[in-house]
């Protein structure tokens, strides 16, 4: 399922095939290897993308996660292969998006993509950081 850098078949740049692939639902088996790829726990992908715990084992039955579930994990995905692209690896990644930030109240990047404004807020720092240091 790895293509080119990333850990799914997904390009994270809007395309078409991306669009289809979340309305027809993600592959459940995603949240395994992005939580391998970024060293995080199942719960902590899941936590991020607002999925309950309860709801993955009735979904891995079914093979594919919802179209709002694939939303929020594709959303994700996205920031975490940024913010890879910007650390250089998925360790340093993971390990930015864990920890605390002023920015962001004390919170972490992570737990806070499990809302739009969360994920705005990451977003924007995001970019903040791509173009330089952030004072």
């Amino acid at each position: 399922m790895s293509h080119m850098g990333t850990p799914l078949f997904l390009r994270l740049d809007g395309s078409p095939d991306d669009v289809a692939s979340i309305r027809e639902g993600l592959p459940v088996e995603l949240i395994t290897e992005v939580a391998r790829r970024y060293d995080l726990s199942q719960h902590d992908v899941l936590e991020a993308a607002g999925i309950p715990r309860s709801s993955l084992h009735r979904y891995k039955g079914l093979g594919r996660l919802t179209r709002e579930q694939s939303n929020r994990l594709y959303r994700v995905v996205y920031l975490l292969r940024r913010a890879e692209e910007l650390f250089g690896t998925p360790h340093l990644a993971a390990s930015w998006m864990k920890g605390p930030k002023v920015f962001l109240h004390g919170s972490s990047p992570l737990s806070y993509l499990d809302t739009e404004p969360g994920f705005q807020a990451v977003e924007h720092l995001l970019g903040r950081l791509e173009d330089g240091p952030v004072t």
